[in-house]
């Protein structure tokens, strides 16, 4: 049959079609000048050669869409085009066939793009991001059209003197869009979601994202038709608000009223979404935007549950396998000896950086985020993804753009997104390798198979304890403890620090002396703390221990220990107090410029940070001889510092044999009311869930008025247990505990580890921990973005995310109420579910 093939600009031609070839080469016929024969060489073609690329420039950080894009220019007249038998692979004739498939992988993949996204997240950016985001997103598109119109005529639009008002919108809109997935898929392959630059990019691509879709709704009807601009955008407002006043809450009706509530659905609805999808592209095609504006809403309004079904189902497939057909048709229609002027290329991709910039540089301006930052954000701002490649092809499609035009489009948007990952992982080198590993406090630990936990020794009085303490952190057998033991040797006149690793066969320091590293110091108690860290070792499963010595002077030990604790991704770094119990059980001084060195780790560790008051803790002073229990015990009034301190106390008691008592004290207010914070709310119920059936965990509360009355009750606690665990609390003094500011005698141990290590009287050992916390960046970035950051449970990977919210609530109101089911002995058959609401 006959087939119209557009090319290029107005140009019509036909060609013969057939299907297929049904004598092939045993008639001597060529089988590839027929529709399917060439159709399927063409998918392989795009595949491999896009994954040879993709696998070649992946060490280089180099994004999916820089290969695809990078192989359909290869493919197509720019390169192996012109070559005869490479020419036939992609013949005129045929094009169409792979272009049809690549659009209907477009809105497919919108269609994912709607499942996956969280709308609520917009909700809960500030609105001073929001306006950032919007002057970041209108200020280039502003200069890049002025750009446009001031050098017109290096544009093939003025030497074909075909004037389009709407070309130089559509050229600067698709160098002005960002894309949050690909800025996702940047921050995750670089292992930067998860720090500051990850969180303060994330929600601020999503709003340009948006931002950059509405653009793109508005620009093509304007630039088609004028004329009829306004009533195709009302149109598509109509149908966006139906589609979630009217649709969304049929379709969720329908899925709950024929599913069988168990998340089994069957082919029949998946079957339905894609009709569903196929009918609201065909919608919004007819009134006159775009085929993806009706998928990416259709998969907006997807209830969540089924969602999540259809994202498993076909995400790889369309994703994976059909997207690459689409970037690579784009780089096939790009001729770069159609390119006149190349000068255009290098002019437009340095001002489109710099413009960018430019527009979140205000950033580092008014708040205190590093200018680093914001030139880094600037930079990931300019990441291009479908949107500007969907520009590029409609104004060619069009007429808007021309063939020289549309090759330095794409040759610009190459060359921006290949320079953006290396340049980013090259600024942020030092965090690449640190993100690594994610664990930098107990809470994200808590979970994982692996403790790690760095631990200073100053002499070998502070070793028993120590050891001591680390028994009791390796709560379970089947749980990894990585222990890192570091000697600290002060020596004043030595120019530079020197870090000793000694081998667990040989602890003297052969090696040092035989390289001629010779220093005046006793190794005798470098060698006892050695052999009892390796005796540790062996005398626990699952345990491995590296001894090291530094020898530095004092006043810069507390770099060399905040640097190891860095480059051994340690969760919690343990420093022992500067003064040790005497058989009096009171506090002397060891060493008087330690307390110095505690506060700087405090303020410069990578990680939280516990610091131990050992008074006695190998002697087990509050333990039952015949059972061997250790009573330990966790002060919980409120902030980070206690939260951490509870999931800290929570993985000892999960060795057999230690029995915990959690004691919240809770203020009150002047109507007599506790106060209490949402936060810690949420870690205490969490806590009190996962252990109400444990016999050897006691919770309690107490109500305290004053600043004498938290005295009485710590006083009750110094000698009834063995450990007492604290929060630090610093900068999150209450009212109550503000009254007992100007009693403070050692402020790195914060208002309730002072008072506890006050007391003459006591025999308890305490553990004060801070976690870890970057006050002044999450500050900003939660100021900025308007979300809080908490460092249990959550990452930025999941901001924006609707698989992983829903994938985290389903988990927790499951687990949520088999606890309550246990606790009431109600079977799973006792409960009425039929009016889809539990008890």
């Amino acid at each position: 049959m006959e087939q119209p093939q557009k090319l290029g600009g107005n140009e019509n031609r036909c060609f013969i079609l057939n299907i297929t070839n049904y004598n092939g080469i045993w008639q001597g016929q060529n089988p590839f000048v027929e529709a399917l024969p060439i159709f399927t060489s063409q998918l392989a073609a795009i595949l491999i050669v896009t994954r040879f690329f993709y696998h070649l420039f992946k060490p280089l950080h180099q994004p999916r869409i820089v290969s695809d894009i990078l192989g359909g220019i290869l493919l197509g007249p720019s390169a192996l085009g012109k070559i005869v038998y490479f020419s036939d692979l992609f013949p005129k004739r045929n094009i169409v066939t792979v272009e049809t498939l690549a659009y209907m992988a477009l809105f497919l993949h919108m269609f994912l793009v709607g499942l996956e996204l969280d709308l609520t997240a917009v909700g809960r950016i500030s609105k001073k991001a929001i306006i950032l985001t919007i002057s970041g997103l209108l200020f280039p598109f502003i200069v890049g059209v002025a750009f446009f119109y001031s050098l017109l005529e290096s544009f093939d639009q003025y030497r074909i003197q075909v004037h389009n008002i709407g070309c130089g919108f559509l050229w600067a809109a698709s160098l002005t869009v960002t894309s949050f997935p690909a800025i996702g898929r940047i921050l995750c392959d670089l292992k930067l979601l998860n720090s500051e630059i990850g969180r303060l990019t994330m929600p601020i691509a999503l709003i340009s994202d948006l931002g950059s879709w509405i653009l793109v709704v508005i620009l093509i009807p304007f630039c088609d038709n004028p004329a009829n601009a306004l009533y195709v955008i009302l149109v598509t407002i109509v149908y966006v608000v139906a589609s979630f006043y009217l649709i969304r809450p049929f379709l969720g009706w329908m899925v709950h009223f024929t599913s069988d509530g168990n998340n089994n659905y069957s082919d029949c609805y998946l079957c339905f979404a894609l009709v569903g999808v196929v009918l609201s592209a065909f919608t919004t095609d007819i009134t006159g935007t775009h085929p993806i504006v009706g998928s990416f809403v259709f998969g907006l309004i997807m209830p969540n549950d089924i969602a999540l079904v259809l994202m498993d189902r076909f995400g790889y497939f369309i994703s994976g396998l059909l997207m690459p057909v689409f970037f690579t048709v784009a780089g096939l229609r790009a001729d770069i000896f159609k390119i006149t002027k190349w000068s255009l290329v290098f002019v437009v991709v340095p001002l489109l950086f710099t413009v960018k910039i430019l527009s979140f540089l205000p950033i580092s301006l008014f708040t205190n985020i590093h200018s680093k930052d914001s030139f880094a954000l600037g930079l990931l701002m300019t990441t291009k993804g479908i949107w500007a490649i969907l520009v590029c092809i409609t104004a060619l499609d069009k007429g808007v753009l021309h063939d020289g035009d549309y090759a330095v489009t794409v040759i610009s948007i190459l060359l921006m997104n290949s320079i953006i990952a290396p340049t980013i992982a090259t600024l942020y080198k030092r965090t690449n390798l640190f993100i690594k590993y994610n664990s930098r406090t107990i809470q994200e630990a808590r979970n994982k198979t692996e403790l790690r936990i760095l631990v200073c020794i100053h002499s070998y009085c502070n070793v028993p304890g120590i050891l001591k303490l680390l028994e009791i952190s390796h709560g379970s057998r089947h749980n990894q403890l990585t222990v890192f033991a570091l000697h600290l040797v002060d020596l004043a006149d030595q120019p530079s620090s020197v870090l000793i690793v000694h081998d667990s066969h040989s602890p003297r320091f052969e090696e040092t002396k035989a390289n001629g590293a010779h220093h005046d110091y006793d190794s005798s108690e470098t060698d006892q703390i050695v052999t009892a860290f390796n005796e540790f070792e062996k005398t626990n499963d699952n345990v491995s221990v590296q001894s090291l010595t530094t020898l530095s002077p004092f006043t810069a030990m507390h770099g060399d220990i905040c640097s190891l604790a860095e480059d051994k991704f340690v969760a919690l770094l343990i420093l022992p107090f500067h003064k040790h119990a005497t058989t009096e059980q009171s506090l002397e001084e060891i060493i008087s410029s330690f307390p110095n060195i505690n506060q700087n780790v405090l303020d410069n560790a990578p990680c939280s940070v516990g610091i131990f008051i050992d008074r006695g803790f190998e002697v087990t002073n509050g333990s039952d001889p015949d059972y061997g229990v250790h009573e330990i015990a966790m002060v919980f009034i409120g902030g980070v510092d206690d939260c951490e301190a509870l999931s800290y106390a929570w993985r000892m008691a999960r060795k057999p044999g230690v029995l915990l008592t959690v004691i919240r004290l809770l203020e009150t207010d002047s109507r007599d009311q506790r106060k209490s914070n949402e936060l810690d709310d949420d870690c205490i119920n969490d806590f009190r869930i996962q252990t109400s059936n444990d016999d050897f965990i006691i919770y309690e509360e107490k109500i305290v008025n004053d600043g004498e009355e938290l005295i009485e009750a710590l006083k009750e606690m110094e000698n009834k247990f063995e450990l007492l665990i604290v929060g630090r609390r610093d900068g999150q003094d209450s009212p109550i505990t503000s009254e007992l500011l100007d009693r403070i005698d050692y402020l790195e141990l914060g208002i309730i580890g002072d008072l506890l290590a006050a007391s003459d009287s006591a025999t308890s050992s305490i553990l004060v921990v801070q976690q870890f916390v970057n006050l002044i960046d999450n500050k900003v970035i939660e100021d900025l973005i308007g979300t809080q950051w908490l460092s249990m449970d959550r990452t930025a990977m999941n901001f924006g995310s609707r698989r992983l919210l829903m994938a985290t609530s389903n988990t927790l109101w499951m687990y949520s109420e088999q606890k309550l089911k246990e606790m009431h002995g109600v079977d799973e058959g006792d409960v009425d579910d039929g009016d889809g609401v539990n008890p």
